[in-house]
């Protein structure tokens, strides 16, 4: 076969000059990243039941679309899941979250043993601790009074304080809510408010109020955490506290023996002891925090009189501590009795058999328990201990 000419452009053709530089690999268009909460639905508002175990708040919601029950922490930093549900790994996961129609699609969050710790020491297992993440999303109300947790869009016109309401300043310090508080009339100090925290008013070392209250009466004090461990020091009684207008009467005072956050400015933290009498409105992005108490709920509160303090372990109640110069320890009871019964009844939860244990002091308790396989029982008289 005879071979082609050449390709000669036409005689009337202009020259070429420049090249069209060849098409490099094309880039796929970027995914649209999902905002940190999202609103699923038209309410500016939605009202969650809440429940309380040992005075913590629990709600329920949605872990990665499977259902979940959370312990509200609002001094938690770092929202805490089970390794039952993540993985025991020490690496932070991304998980979606979601309570009533506010979904927040990625929440990093780190393995804790929430669920031994929460029915072991609380009464009642919860799968995961939040905190900072929620406050974030919106304002939100903690009801205690009506058992209900109220989550506001965000955005949305800020709830009308109702009559008789104390609002104060918040700030944000080391990742915390903080207000100015005030103990035994010295110059306000800001603490965190945690809910997850058993006592009323737990105070960092180092301060002159801790080391004036450090010459009170007190007892040993010790509070298991969801990290594992326990924070510990003395309980003592302050003669007040004032929080904005409201003023609490010789409010429980745990002064614990190491600084939590030693560079934060935080002098301590307000725990549930105190906050679980009130109704509480937290609004970061307003930088406000609103207090309303029921009658009563300033009032001093009796420390438990029995001096039993109780855990539930594998299915049995027994006594984790006791008490020094309580009923219960002059009786002779000692951490590892299970209890069997409070005054004829058989508790089956921690919240019952705590109930029993609570009364005037003065009244008698009779508690049959089991010690090394063999029943006995003992009666004492419950009494003020701090």
């Amino acid at each position: 076969m005879p071979s082609l000419p050449p390709l000669v452009p036409p005689h009337d053709a202009p020259p070429v000059r420049t090249t069209t530089p060849p098409l490099g690999a094309i880039s796929p268009a970027p995914a649209a990243s999902l905002p940190d909460s999202m609103w699923l639905g038209g309410d500016q508002e939605i009202a969650l039941p809440l429940a309380l175990h040992a005075g913590r708040p629990y709600v329920s919601g949605l872990l990665n679309g499977h259902p979940a029950v959370f312990i509200l922490d609002t001094s938690a930093v770092t929202t805490l899941v089970d390794p039952a549900i993540i993985g025991n790994r020490m690496a932070r996961r991304i998980v979606a979250v979601q309570f009533g129609e506010l979904h927040l699609p990625h929440v990093a969050v780190v393995a804790a043993p929430v669920q031994a710790f929460s029915e072991t020491f609380l009464g009642s297992t919860a799968d995961a601790v939040i905190g900072r993440d929620l406050l974030e999303a919106g304002p939100l109300t903690l009801d205690y009074p009506h058992r209900t947790l109220i989550l506001y869009r965000s955005g949305a016109p800020s709830p009308t304080p109702p009559a008789g309401a104390t609002t104060l300043a918040l700030r944000v310090l080391d990742g915390r809510p903080a207000v100015a508080a005030s103990l035994d009339g010295q110059a306000p100090s800001w603490f965190a408010l945690a809910t997850g925290a058993g006592v009323g008013v737990r105070l960092e070392p180092g301060s002159d109020i801790a080391s004036r209250l450090a010459r009170e009466r007190w007892i040993p004090y010790a509070e298991e955490t969801p990290y594992g461990g326990a924070m510990t020091g003395r309980l003592v009684r302050a003669r007040s506290m004032s929080l904005g207008g409201l003023l609490f009467y010789q409010p429980l005072v745990a002064l614990v023996g190491a600084q939590e956050s030693p560079a934060s400015g935080l002098a301590g933290a307000l725990g549930s002891g105190l906050l679980s009498r009130l109704i509480v409105t937290l609004n970061e992005t307003q930088g406000s925090a609103t207090f309303v108490a029921p009658p009563g709920a300033t009032s001093a509160q009796l420390f438990d009189p029995s001096g039993l303090v109780l855990a539930m372990r594998r299915g049995a109640i027994v006594v984790n501590r006791i008490v020094p110069g309580s009923g219960a320890a002059e009786a002779h009871l000692r951490p590892g009795d299970e209890i069997l019964s409070i005054n004829g009844l058989a508790p089956a939860t921690l919240d019952f058999a705590r109930e029993l244990l609570d009364g005037s002091p003065g009244t008698k308790v009779r508690v049959e328990f089991r010690r090394f396989g063999m029943a006995h029982s003992a009666t004492f008289a419950l009494r003020v201990l701090i």
